[in-house]
């Protein structure tokens, strides 16, 4: 019994972090289920300090989604060493409990002002990681084809939104969830159209390979709007509705970033 949960586990979770892969099914499902867990007793620990989970929140937020993004594509281009605790979920887990526990401790000491220092805490390592970057760049123009594809959609989805007085993106942290997300699909598309990487995940790779690649965008926005559109009218909780979204902003900023700094790198 004990051989078969072992070969379960290395068949599944630790395989295809070796050979590099992708996601299986059981992967997602599983820490899917993690992510779960600890958003909900994340959310109970601020609740204590009496942090709500507004625009102030989502600055820290922001700041370290985006340096776990970029060391992640610094451990593809061979300047941070490759561990468990340098790829995903591993990396995710690290920087994330050291996110957690930073807001914990600054909203214990700094109370209202806490996502100032925390947001503070999270830019030091930013940009030292970021100047290491900036020596590694081959392909500046990726941002710019991601720039241009980001900008169009999520112009379109204002005006579409204003015009057909659908009130789905109600405050900033709605236009951060589109934008972040915007930034993933865009980001994946254009590696993979242009320059020639693949998806790790399966349903976006069954996607592009049953519609094509560029079809990745409008599907992943629609999926997004709709999820939006429910958590707004569902969930009276505004605290747990923007944790919700703030989380969905993550799982689309982290990744999409971490391709586009792999892209401009090369790597």
């Amino acid at each position: 019994m004990i051989e078969k949960i072992r070969d379960f586990i290395y068949k599944y979770y630790i395989e295809p972090a070796e050979k590099g892969t992708g996601y299986n099914l059981i992967q997602e499902i599983t820490y899917g289920i993690i992510l779960a867990l600890a958003l909900y007793l994340f959310y109970k620990a601020l609740r204590k300090l009496n942090i709500n989970i507004d625009e102030k929140f989502a600055i820290p937020g922001i700041v370290f989604t985006v340096l776990i993004a970029l060391m992640r594509a610094l451990v593809d281009c061979g300047y941070i060493e490759r561990s468990f605790l340098t790829i995903t979920p591993g990396i995710v887990f690290l920087i994330g409990g050291f996110f957690i526990a930073t807001i914990l401790i600054t909203g214990l000491i700094f109370k209202e002002k806490y996502y100032k220092a925390s947001a503070i805490i999270g830019v030091i390592p930013l940009l030292y990681f970021l100047f290491v970057f900036l020596q590694h760049i081959v392909h500046l123009e990726a941002i710019l084809y991601v720039g241009i594809l980001v900008g169009t959609f999520y112009y379109l989805v204002k005006f579409l939104d204003k015009n057909l007085k659908l009130n789905i993106l109600q405050s900033k942290i709605d236009n951060y969830v589109v934008i972040g997300q915007l930034i993933d699909a865009s980001a994946t598309t254009i590696g993979i159209g242009i320059y020639g990487y693949w998806e790790q995940h399966p349903i976006p790779r069954f996607l592009m390979e049953t519609f094509g690649v560029y079809s990745f965008i409008p599907f992943k926005l629609l999926v997004v709007l709709l999820v939006l559109y429910v958590l707004n009218r569902e969930i009276e909780d505004e605290n747990i509705r923007n944790i919700i979204k703030l989380c969905i902003m993550a799982l689309g900023l982290a990744p999409g970033l971490r391709n586009l700094f792999r892209t401009v790198m090369g790597v």
